[in-house]
């Protein structure tokens, strides 16, 4: 049987672990989380308890692992995997985790020992062996080069049971459709302070100038976008958002919940990426530089999430890729 190593058991890996058909361990800093996932087991929706093993330490792991899902997030990169790759026993490590984090986490673990996995679903931190997941999905698994790996198929088959996987030949495009449902959606989630659904219905000049914005820096950068959640990037529009929001209303994404937690964020490798390679490729971003610049004075404690920032998006100003 496939066996993996889930760093980090908070919504994504919690949940991944508890229904993947592998032998899993966790590996988690939180002792409390830790103790319940062991005894008596994560909840998920209020759910009859899985329990799972699970350690808070690299030194208490024991044996060798076929992958290491990643699903800590970006600014605990740095953190969490140079003592997994110093152990080894790791056939090959899986970044789970949102934005423009592939070429960073493959720096730390080695050339040619990085898949991508990208999730279709969200989820929540209740409490200590405590989850909700608040959205139905699967996965999209592939190699950063493009081939299509045996060891890749492995994992897609560990994950079916979880959600519908599938193994593409085009995992930078697919980086780049998911980028665009995060930047949008969670980026003004996390500003607005509403889920999904409120975003689409209070904020749609908002949504629609993020994603087009990012669709222009993708063409710049001569990628195959593609469909996610049932939508096809280059088809997005008002029937899109709808279908989309048939079964993603309900997402509370972790961006939101960081700042609520008072935490870091990811939007250095969500919006910031997409600002990023604008200004790399001479393509401006203003309406992603103005998430940015929002979540920022909110990690800082000088803002707070309010959907008045949906306007303050949407009406940001074009100015050139060097002032963005």
């Amino acid at each position: 049987m496939t066996r993996i190593l889930v760093v980090g058991g908070g919504a994504i890996g919690g949940i991944t672990a508890a229904g993947a058909a592998a032998d899993v361990v966790v590996l988690d800093a939180n002792a409390a989380h830790v103790a319940k996932l062991s005894d008596p087991g994560l909840v998920i929706n209020e759910a009859a308890p899985v329990r799972l093993e699970a350690v808070s330490a690299v030194d208490a792991l024991e044996g060798e692992f076929d992958f290491a899902l990643i699903a800590v997030k970006a600014p605990l990169h740095h953190v969490a995997l140079p003592p997994l790759v110093e152990r080894g026993g790791i056939g090959a490590f899986v970044t789970l985790g949102n934005g423009l984090i592939q070429d960073r986490v493959q720096a730390i673990v080695g050339e040619g020992d990085l898949l991508a996995c990208l999730v279709e679903w969200g989820g929540s931190n209740v409490g200590p062996g405590e989850l909700i997941r608040d959205s139905e999905g699967g996965y999209v698994v592939g190699e950063l080069d493009g081939t299509v790996s045996e060891r890749a198929r492995q994992l897609a088959a560990a994950l079916e049971p979880v959600g519908h996987t599938r193994v593409t030949d085009n995992i930078r495009g697919m980086i780049w459709t998911k980028l665009q449902v995060n930047s949008t959606f969670t980026g003004l989630s996390a500003v607005s302070g509403l889920r999904y659904g409120g975003v689409a219905e209070q904020g749609p000049d908002a949504v629609f100038a993020l994603w087009e914005e990012g669709v222009r820096v993708a063409r710049a950068q001569g990628l195959e976008l593609d469909t996610m959640h049932g939508v096809h990037a280059y088809e997005f529009g008002p029937e899109g958002l709808a279908r989309m929001m048939e079964h993603m209303a309900n997402v509370r994404p972790s961006m939101l919940q960081d700042l609520d937690a008072g935490r870091e964020t990811e939007v250095d490798v969500v919006n910031g990426g997409v600002a990023a390679k604008g200004r790399e490729l001479g393509v401006p971003t203003p309406h992603n530089d103005a998430v940015v610049e929002l979540v920022h004075a909110m990690e800082r404690g000088e803002k707070r999430p309010d959907p008045q920032y949906l306007a303050y998006v949407s009406e940001a100003q074009i100015t050139s890729a060097t002032d963005s």
